[in-house]
């Protein structure tokens, strides 16, 4: 790759860990579900108004059947929806660091699930990949799961069911590969957005609070920066560098994420992993290096 595109791939992993501090800082304020509703929305804002110099794409959007549409919608609940409100939710009870960590889990659930779903043959890097991977993430959640299910522990199966989510959401992602990926990115967030006005909604009439303490304006720009740069910014720089450096490049960010988060948790939250944490990451990043094999070519 280019130093050009190192820096953009730099960038976003810096982006995507950034939004653990967000959600971190936020949620002393918001709750889960105003979260995840503010994300959608604001990005849904910044992604459309990318489209409109951009004649051709906006076009495209305008004509794209209700259908399509409805997909998008489905796509957002496992890509978006699903995993952001677990994530969200599971940091009520662990740190952001660790939330970073187990998120990295994602390309492990891929490996297993592509063997199901895509009946692709799973070589020995990949298993004994997975095998490390997994045993870094039972590591990081086994002392909490033996002492029973605690908020703790719950917190952290959580990230575990986010993981999973995004791990399914990339497969079903692919049927969208006709469509301009800048173009689904819009139609998904959209659809996510309009879907969780529909749960606040409901979260209003059964009168789940939105507010769950007071106004703070850093809990208040916490919650702008995680529409605009984790989520609207960051779709755009990864379908650019998809596009430019390619999907095998595009996934070292697997590597960088959980890093940046921890560098930015240390900075910003003063947050500190122990022994068991640092173990659990190092094999969890072992595994990935195992599957993606260019460390050992």
């Amino acid at each position: 790759m280019s130093l050009r595109q190192w820096l953009w791939l730099a960038l976003l992993s810096s982006f995507w860990g950034s939004a653990f501090i967000f959600m971190e800082v936020a949620l002393p304020t918001f709750s889960p579900v105003a979260i995840v509703m503010s994300r959608m929305g604001i990005a849904a804002i910044v992604l459309s108004a990318t489209l409109q110099n951009q004649s051709a794409l906006r076009d495209k959007l305008r004509s794209q059947p209700i259908s399509t549409w409805l997909k998008c919608g489905g796509l957002s609940l496992l890509n978006n929806l699903l995993p952001f409100g677990l994530v969200v939710w599971g940091q009520q009870h662990i740190s952001a660091s660790l939330a970073s960590i187990l998120i990295a889990a994602a390309p492990l659930f891929t490996v297993v699930l592509a063997v199901f779903i895509l009946r692709e043959r799973l070589t020995w890097a990949r298993a004994i990949g997975a095998v490390i991977g997994f045993g870094g993430v039972v590591i990081l959640i086994g002392p909490e799961v033996l002492r029973g299910f605690n908020l703790q522990g719950l917190g952290e199966i959580a990230i575990l069911g986010a993981a999973l989510s995004y791990a399914i959401g990339g497969f079903v992602g692919r049927r969208f590969h006709v469509i301009p990926a800048q173009l689904v990115s819009t139609m998904t967030v959209t659809m996510g957005a309009l879907i969780m006005i529909g749960v606040t909604l409901v979260a209003g009439w059964l009168n789940y609070p939105l507010l769950t303490g007071q106004w703070q304006w850093s809990a208040g720009l916490a919650l702008l920066a995680l529409g605009i740069f984790p989520t609207a910014m960051a779709y755009l720089i990864y379908y650019r560098l998809l596009s430019e450096a390619g999907v095998v490049n595009t996934s070292l960010v697997s590597f960088l994420v959980p890093l940046s988060a921890l560098v930015l948790s240390a900075l910003i939250l003063h947050e500190r992993l122990d022994p068991p944490a640092i173990l659990g990451m190092g094999l969890i990043l072992t595994g990935l290096a195992v599957i993606d094999g260019r460390l050992f070519k």
